[in-house]
């Protein structure tokens, strides 16, 4: 084998093995194919919205920490022929086995942890989804004479375990735990909802989110951002049917907009108005603020400018959605606002969640005293489970998880059950709002907390979309996305 290929394929086998351990250790263990393909596809402009100190990282772990695999094997070949020429022959020949061996276990490690061979047997699975989804664009949807507002906020990894923290059961959640409302007490993260854009998308539309498949060849660039014209812009979401009723809607966040083509959603499904990072910097947001994931502003932030634009909206007596998340208590270990106390700002992610869990509280308290439960609905909910590493589940968390969601209403009735995913809050958000005349009624792939559905059918129901079956692709699905494009496995 010629040296310079193998020290190429010594470089290769020394990113296949330290590659998965760089995502799994950033982005914890539940990260998909799905998941990686949907960024790299995201284009450049998303990429380069990405947190510094996670490129630095990249860089140094996963393009520059490999080339020790090489320089290792040029040592020893070099030492080979310099102090043992008679031997030399047989170091070379070693040298070429351990490339193929190395090469050949770095890239069984990088299919086994990424879980590819279940991504490859989803990418063949039946297709489930075209037959369970319920198309929203055929059903009717009637505002109540007195509108409701929403306030819907994402807490970036917000998860029920949270509130008994191993090994001192500490509650990282108290305030939000505090807070009156229904907690529902199962809340299931289902394929294709485990990202941040996934969740909000999966919540607002009944449906999970993958890339859009196609013809590689013919579009030119793999790199290239697949959703040029939109985020799934056929899709019908919660928030295109309350734009056509009137409601006037904000989403909110700390970092910027372009990361995980979140500007591309919010453009593609009639928001008024989406506030990041360049943005808060056109509104005058003191540049000193700027200190949380992404250089945008922390959550603490975050909540007093929320607080003023929905107190804003509300005194023009208009309908209005402000949907907000969160950053700050971002995997693995959060990013703590520099206003915390030593305790939390010493105290790695958990420090981030009592921070933002008492920020939080604050605010919706003081939106209770102003009087806006009224008018209006307030949930809070986790975009995801948070995305622990072995270590973090090992030491403090639970292998069996649940998501957190809790409904403020003034005058809606409790639930009608304690079990729900992601696709699930589209058709409860149309409900609480009273748009439906008919809580029966699926929407997308979810089924509303309102609905009288029996326990055994939605068992059945939940098997289903919580099957990895649901990513198989599907034409219903693929229409969605541009549908000029040739779809495509």
């Amino acid at each position: 084998m010629n040296k310079f290929v193998r020290y190429i394929l010594f470089y290769l086998a020394g990113m296949l093995l330290l590659l998965p351990f760089w995502i799994i250790g950033t982005f914890g263990n539940g990260v998909t194919v799905e998941q990686i393909i949907f960024h790299l596809r995201s284009g450049i402009e998303a990429v380069e919205a990405i947190d510094r100190t996670l490129k630095v990282s990249f860089v140094q772990h996963v393009l520059a920490m490999p080339l020790l695999f090489p320089l290792i094997a040029a040592i020893i070949s070099i030492a080979a022929a310099r102090f043992a020429r008679g031997r030399s022959a047989i170091v070379e020949k070693l040298l070429g086995i351990s490339c193929f061996l190395l090469l050949l276990s770095g890239s069984a490690y990088f299919v086994y942890k990424l879980h590819i061979p279940q991504y490859i047997a989803s990418r063949f699975g039946r297709d489930i989804f075209s037959g369970l989804y319920a198309d929203p664009s055929k059903q009717r949807f009637t505002p109540p004479a007195k509108k409701k507002n929403l306030v819907l906020i994402y807490v970036e990894s917000l998860e029920t375990d949270l509130s008994a923290i191993r090994p001192r059961n500490i509650n990282a959640i108290r305030e939000i735990e505090e807070l009156p409302g229904y907690k529902v007490k199962e809340f299931l993260q289902a394929p294709g909802t485990g990202w941040s854009i996934a969740g909000i998308l999966s919540s607002q539309s009944g449906v999970p989110l993958k890339p859009f498949y196609y013809n590689i060849k013919a579009e030119g660039n793999f790199m290239g951002n697949f959703a040029q014209k939109g985020l799934c812009p056929n899709l019908v979401c919660v928030s295109d049917i309350l734009s056509r009723n009137g409601y006037t809607q904000y989403f909110l966040t700390g970092p910027d907009l372009k990361f995980a083509d979140m500007d591309k959603f919010f453009s593609s499904h009639h928001y008024n108005y989406a506030i990041g990072r360049d943005e808060w910097l056109k509104r005058g947001v003191d540049k000193s603020l700027f200190t949380t994931w992404g250089e945008g502003i922390q959550d603490d932030t975050l909540f007093d400018e929320a607080y003023r634009i929905i107190m804003t909206e509300r005194a023009m007596k208009r309908p209005f959605v402000v949907s907000l998340i969160t950053v700050d208590t971002h995997c693995p270990d959060g990013f703590p606002s520099p206003r915390c106390n030593s305790d939390e700002a010493n105290s790695s992610f958990t420090g981030a969640f009592r921070y933002t869990s008492r920020q939080l509280a604050a605010m919706v308290r003081k939106l209770m005293d102003e009087g806006v439960l009224e008018d209006t609905e307030i949930i809070i909910m986790g975009d995801h489970l948070f995305m622990a590493n072995d270590e973090q589940i090992r030491d403090n968390l639970s292998s069996d998880r649940r998501i957190y969601f809790k409904m403020i209403t003034a005058d809606k009735p409790n639930p009608n059950r304690d079990t729900m995913t992601h696709f699930d809050i589209a058709p409860t958000i149309l409900d609480l709002l009273g748009m439906r005349k008919n809580p029966e009624e699926h929407f997308g792939l979810g089924i509303s907390l309102f609905s009288k559905i029996t326990p055994e059918k939605y068992s059945s129901h939940l098997k289903q979309v919580m099957s990895d079956e649901i990513l198989s692709p599907s034409i219903v699905y693929d229409r969605f996305w541009n549908t000029h494009r040739e779809a495509g496995m």
